[in-house]
């Protein structure tokens, strides 16, 4: 017995010793345990709002102003966060000033994010009359719940511009972490104020929570003395390669995310409640994509970005991409398997409460299980998306996109003529696999 236990320690002490060793894997099981306690405490959020509120022509008018939030965000967070990493090691190798950089890009960005939103505002009304079937209560209802959560979309490109600056120092603790402080604010104000003020209140938290997570990002890197933000609006010749750069990546990203939008269009043709039961299966098949995600994405683009500019050996990064792409395949894939078997006592446990009718209930769960069938391809993908990035080869993901928009068209009108609202889910993950399965013809290393 003595001896089986001495050679678990020192089998034990030797894995240990492996994983403290190997900077990449460390740093995603770092990084994975505070991403799943910043995001862990970030989908409470939407299960608060499910018992608080339920399924309702109101929060159908919530859901659908914040999927146009989350369509601008997701168009210019993401570039923020990623795309900043490999110029911010570029800079570093080259020994330039990093905080100039970086207050540029937030200078730059508050001033065109302001203008976009105030044309959409002028616009969106007349729009959505036109291509939804929201009455015209629900409609203005939408209307105002979109001024009301507007400044989310210059607060959350802020904090991914102040996220992945961190990130490109593998300081992945503190932007990992820091959607728990942005959800613990969002769910006080909205308990707070929900009976006063009804589903505006839940506008009022996310705006309320992503300023305080901006401050605190903000602060560490100030403690921190990384770099020191200089504030400016002129273009140097780093930051007009930038803007060039992201633009295709922004445009790439614009057709992407635009898919959220015309699955909740499209939702609105099966009836009242289809675009909350969508969003709500939606956010639990966010739970698994982000834990494994949380830490491997971020941490890989910092490390791989490191490696290329310092050694500018492109076929490496292209073997980096496809030994990882099949980790994370086999990986996610097993996930699959469980979340499918799980996802009956899942859907029940998540929403099974308060104000939630429970007719909409299996509903949620077949959508939830759509959703879930285009887990293993999206992580796998996205190896080669962030090889790509760190290669500023954006013209091609943005070939990609377009791409991924007309099929999610396209089978969402076929798959949602015999499957309802879960045909759309299921839409998302056959064009998600499609997309997978070209990049990896496309990003083979050669030999």
């Amino acid at each position: 017995m003595k001896n089986k236990n001495t050679a678990f320690h020192q089998n034990f002490h030797f894995v240990w010793s492996r994983i403290r060793t190997q900077p990449i894997v460390w740093d995603t099981i770092t990084t994975t345990g505070w991403g799943t306690i910043g995001k862990g405490v970030g989908f409470l959020v939407p299960f608060f709002i499910a018992a608080w509120f339920g399924v309702t022509s109101e929060t159908d008018a919530f859901f659908f102003a914040y999927g146009l939030i989350l369509f601008f965000s997701s168009v210019f967070a993401p570039i923020a966060e990623n795309m900043i990493v490999p110029y911010i090691a570029e800079i570093r190798e080259k020994g330039e000033d990093v905080g100039r950089f970086v207050g540029r890009i937030l200078c730059i960005s508050g001033m065109g994010l302001t203008t976009l939103v105030g044309v959409t505002l002028l616009i969106i009304k007349p729009v959505l009359s036109v291509i939804t079937h929201f009455d015209g209560q629900s409609l203005n209802l939408v209307y105002w719940l979109f001024v009301e959560t507007a400044p989310l979309i210059v607060l959350l490109i802020w904090t991914s511009v102040l996220a992945g600056s961190l990130n490109a120092y593998k300081n992945f603790a503190f932007p990992a972490i820091s959607p728990a402080f942005r959800a613990i604010f969002n769910i006080g104000i909205i308990f707070t104020l929900k009976d006063a003020l009804g589903v505006h209140a839940i506008a009022l938290g996310y705006v309320a929570g992503e300023l305080v997570r901006f401050a605190i990002l903000f602060m560490i890197i100030k403690i921190q003395k990384l770099f020191k933000l200089s504030l400016a609006l002129n273009l140097t010749h780093k930051i007009r390669e930038f803007l060039k750069v992201s633009f295709y990546r922004m445009v790439a990203l614009g057709a992407a995310v635009f898919n959220p939008i015309i699955d909740k269009t499209m939702a609105t043709w099966l009836g009242e409640g289809n675009v909350s039961v969508l969003y709500y299966a939606n956010i639990i098949y966010v739970i698994p994509v982000s834990f494994l995600s949380a830490g491997l994405f971020p941490v890989v683009l910092s490390h791989w970005s490191s490696s290329y500019y310092n050694s500018k050996d492109k076929q490496l990064l292209f073997e980096k991409a496809n030994k990882t792409f099949w980790v994370t395949f086999l990986i996610s894939f097993a996930v699959t398997g469980i979340f499918v078997l799980l996802s009956k006592p899942l859907v029940y446990l998540a929403l099974g409460r308060g104000e939630f009718n429970p007719v909409h209930l299996s509903k949620v769960q077949r959508v939830f299980i759509y959703y879930i069938l285009g887990l293993a391809p999206y992580i796998a993908g996205s190896m080669f998306t962030r090889a790509h990035l760190i290669l500023k080869r954006t013209k091609f993901l943005m070939i990609l996109a377009f791409l991924n928009c007309f099929l999610n068209v396209v089978l969402n009108y076929i798959f949602m003529q015999f499957a309802g609202v879960a045909g759309i889910a299921l839409s998302t993950s056959v064009t998600v696999l499609i997309i997978a399965g070209l990049l990896f013809i496309a990003t083979r290393p050669k030999t």
